[in-house]
């Protein structure tokens, strides 16, 4: 007797211990999706490139993958190959599951839909055709489901009843396909649904702790680094990444760098006669225009609103000459789009200096001085005029 209870005593300490890894490595696992997830999305939402983007779903994609692989792996090891524990099919679902809703891409809803056909397919087709039929109706039902859960993600994760509903749906599509090649029990499929949805909604509360984390990370560092009024960046931001960008072209001097500083003409005369609120209007629409533009012409400058009314673009990998182009574009788009102001149009003028980095540069502020002397040489010489490395240009005569 002593012995059957000290080797239960053993198995429930194993198990115990077992459960303890695998929930470390879940949580370890879950931990890293959640981070490159919103790492990821920060990247793609400043730099918008569908071929960036598509490569950073194939690297979601392939870590889930690699994450699932893993789970096998240190489960086949602490069973002993014995694959069939429900704990391991629930860590399974419970990731996929978690990435789909938190990485949001095409690549993770595909893999939640072929999953059970690469896992379970082969044993449909050749060794189950008794039960081929419910394994199909039952992966179309699944692959509907994960469309629905990826187009309707807030709704769902809004409301803790819609959340327990469609994870019910989910884990029992699963339990069904897996049925026929586990025969377990009814009562015993009811448990493991219902332990699946425990375990989900325990990674949800945990996965929420984080990303709230990250969010106040976020707003923090949004705080410190963008312009509350604009949303652009600020001259904080503008000082630390300018010692950066100087550092790294200086070494570098086949690769051209350049920088634009300008100022709105006459900006005080806006507060005078419309008032502050018009003034900030005008920042803000300035700020606004400019950074769409730039992100449709050229992906090598970056705005930052260096105080009051000037502003300040880095050019990485443009010459002067190049960035003269590209300021000139603009410039003519926010002309052809004046402000409108409570019935009033402003028509905003402005003033520039360009200057590229030289070797003669011993820090960036060098450049720094250069272009800031280009910008009031502009605006001496009447304003609404454009210096670049000393040759000031009239936009009327252009």
């Amino acid at each position: 007797m002593n012995y059957g209870f000290n080797r239960f005593q053993s198995l429930l300490i194993n198990n115990s211990i077992n459960v303890i890894i695998i929930g470390l490595v879940t949580i370890g696992i879950i931990t890293i999706i959640t981070l490159m997830a919103y790492s990821f999305e920060s990247i793609v939402r400043h730099n918008n490139k569908p071929i960036q983007k598509f490569i950073l779903q194939l690297i979601e994609g392939l870590v889930l993958t690699i994450s699932l692989i893993l789970i096998q792996r240190i489960f086949a090891t602490l069973s002993s190959g014995d694959m069939h524990s429900w704990f391991y099919t629930a860590t399974e679902l419970t990731i996929l599951l978690f990435s789909l809703y938190t990485m949001q891409n095409h690549i993770i809803e595909l893999i939640n839909m072929v999953a059970p056909i690469s896992i379970f397919g082969y044993r449909a087709v050749t060794g189950y055709n008794d039960y081929l039929v419910l394994f199909s109706i039952s992966i179309i039902l699944l692959a509907l489901t994960v469309i629905y859960i990826y187009h309707n993600m807030e709704k769902i994760l809004s409301s803790q009843k819609k959340f327990i509903i469609v994870q019910a749906i989910y884990g029992s599509l699963w339990w069904i396909i897996i049925w026929p090649f586990r025969k377990f029990a009814l009562y015993y499929t009811v448990l493991m649904v219902i332990g699946f949805i425990i375990y989900m909604s325990l990674i949800r509360y945990l996965a929420k702790r984080i990303r709230d984390s990250f969010n106040r990370y976020s707003n923090l560092s949004k705080q410190v680094n963008y312009d509350e009024l604009t949303g652009i960046r600020n001259r904080a931001s503008f000082d630390e990444v300018s010692q950066e960008v100087f550092k790294v072209y200086h070494k570098n001097s086949g690769v051209p760098l350049s920088i634009a500083m300008f100022d709105i003409d006459n900006f005080k005369r806006f507060n005078d006669t419309y008032g502050h609120l018009a003034g900030d209007k005008v920042l803000t629409h300035v700020a606004t225009l400019f950074e769409r533009q730039l992100f449709k012409e050229t992906t090598g400058g970056q705005l930052f609103r260096y105080g009051g009314e000037e502003f300040v673009i880095i050019f990485r990998g443009l010459t002067a000459d190049q960035s003269v182009q590209t300021v000139e574009d603009i410039r003519n788009k926010l002309i052809n789009d004046p402000l409108n102001y409570n019935g009033q149009e402003l028509n905003i003028r402005i003033s520039f200096g360009i200057t590229e980095i030289k070797d003669t540069d011993t820090s960036f502020k060098d450049l720094f001085e250069r272009v800031d002397d280009y910008l009031y040489k502009s605006k001496d010489s009447g304003r609404d005029r454009l210096t670049s490395e000393n040759k000031t240009i009239n936009f009327y005569n252009i």
